[in-house]
C-alpha cells in the first residue's frame, strides 16, 4: 500500500527534476556547438601558430678561460706498517696460537 505523497515533497522533486533537465539540455547544446565548431574549423579554435615564435636575442659568446692543469696525483707513500686486524688487543701470533689451541687447522 502506497501512502499519498505530500504536496511539498512532489513540488520539491519536480523543481529538482526540472533544473536537472534544463542543465542537461544546456549541456547538449554546448556539446553540439563545440562539436560543430571543431569539425567546421570555426572561430575560437586555433589550428596552429599564425607566425613562428620570435627567438630570444642571444648574448655574445663568452670566451672561456683556460683552467690550470690539475696537479699530478702523488703515489701513496709506502712508509709505515700495512693494515692489521686487531684481535682484542692481542698480537697476530697470539691469535693464531689461540685458534690452534681451539682446534682450528
Amino acid at each position: 500500500m502506497a501512502m499519498p505523497p505530500d504536496s511539498d515533497d512532489t513540488d520539491a522533486e519536480r523543481e529538482i527534476t526540472a533544473q536537472a533537465n534544463a542543465m542537461k539540455d544546456q549541456l547538449r547544446k554546448d556539446v553540439a556547438s563545440w562539436s560543430k565548431a571543431r569539425h567546421d574549423g570555426g572561430p575560437g579554435l586555433p589550428e596552429g601558430p599564425a607566425a613562428p615564435a620570435p627567438k630570444p636575442a642571444t648574448a655574445k659568446p663568452v670566451a672561456r678561460t683556460a683552467r690550470p692543469a690539475p696537479a699530478a696525483a702523488k703515489p701513496p707513500v709506502a712508509s709505515g706498517k700495512p693494515f692489521r686486524m686487531s684481535y682484542s688487543g692481542s698480537s697476530t701470533a697470539d691469535y693464531i696460537k689461540y685458534m690452534r689451541d681451539r682446534g682450528a687447522k
